[in-house]
């Protein structure tokens, strides 16, 4: 297994927060992009971001989350694994329907992000733990 932690793009519309978690993030070693639209996070895509996970706000301005996750992005960067995050209920169908890796109700504790990010990026040490 690989010594460096996962590059991960954050795509989240609330500065304040965004500033919080990737700060987090990258105190945690994590090399971290960051996004404020779903339309930044597409033109950081185009531009050749190939994020090991991504964290997706679905209530942006613009394009949502959603259309994001509908649109060729993500298909191009290799269909990374996207954690979903969003302060309404959304529904575990449609999170199987987009093939999300995982869903963060809002506000969430950045332990259980981290937890959520390692159970992405390394599968195998996760099931191993009693």
């Amino acid at each position: 297994m690989p010594d460096r932690k996962a590059q991960l793009l954050i795509v989240e519309d609330d500065e304040s927060l965004r500033l919080i978690v990737v700060r987090h993030l990258r105190a945690q070693g994590y090399r971290v992009a960051e996004a404020g639209s779903a339309e930044a996070a597409v033109e950081s895509l185009d531009d050749g971001l190939r994020p090991d996970v991504v964290i997706l706000d679905l209530n942006l301005p613009g394009d949502t989350g959603w259309d994001l996750l509908r649109g060729p992005a993500l298909d191009a960067a290799g269909r990374p694994p996207v954690i979903i995050t969003s302060a309404t209920t959304v529904s575990p169908k449609w999170l199987d329907e987009f093939g999300c890796a995982g869903y963060l109700p809002k506000p969430f504790p950045l332990e259980t992000l981290v937890a959520t990010i390692e159970r992405v990026t390394h599968p195998e040490e996760t099931q191993q733990q009693p």
